[in-house]
């Protein structure tokens, strides 16, 4: 059982590939299926939590599929994250947290490891909650020009961070899963 073969339809922005496999149905009986899967490879994204001051840092940006269903401006609040780009999880999201928000974080806590779209990517999530402090804010953030990124830096309160996300008509599920987790654990304050 497993991969038969795999053939790459395209390679550009991301990896789109079709898997032709033999797996076993639920009755034990063998069984041939072909599926599509995109990559672009596996990513992480961070909360950053202040407990002293109970507030979270959020990133708005534009994205394409937020604009395609409706919302002019195409914003949406999401925690700082992206690519692992050959680097650890770990690592990656002190980059982008640094990038996007201006916040240096030490020692980020791995809370989740997720595929949020397993019908459609084998990408995995990696998701991390971090300590910050505003004393910790080392540039200006906003993400890296050159890549495109254009981002709003917002701290908020935690509850109304949890407010304003649910209050979009489709929120960032990385981003829902960490705020609340951090407000089921009491981690913000």
């Amino acid at each position: 059982m497993g991969v038969r073969t795999v053939e790459t339809l395209t390679d550009d922005w991301l990896t789109l590939a079709k898997y032709h496999l033999d797996i076993a149905s639920s009755d034990g009986e063998p069984r041939q299926l072909t599926r599509l899967s995109a990559h672009r490879g596996d990513r992480a994204g961070v909360l950053l939590c202040s407990r002293r001051r109970g507030t979270v840092v959020l990133t708005s940006q534009f994205r394409l599929p937020v604009l395609l269903h409706g919302r002019p401006d195409g914003q949406l609040l999401e925690v700082p994250g992206g690519l692992l780009d050959g680097q650890g999880a770990a690592e990656a999201v002190r980059r982008e947290a640094e990038e996007e928000t201006g916040f240096r974080v030490g020692a980020p806590r791995l809370v989740f490891r997720v595929y949020l779209a397993p019908q459609l990517s084998k990408e995995r999530t990696h998701l991390y909650v971090a300590d910050y402090d505003p004393g910790d804010r080392v540039g200006p953030g906003g993400g890296v020009a050159a890549e495109g990124e254009d981002l709003r830096v917002i701290e908020v309160a935690l509850e109304h961070a949890l407010e304003l996300v649910q209050r979009q008509e489709t929120a960032d599920a990385k981003t829902l899963l960490l705020l609340l987790h951090a407000q089921a654990r009491r981690l913000c304050g």
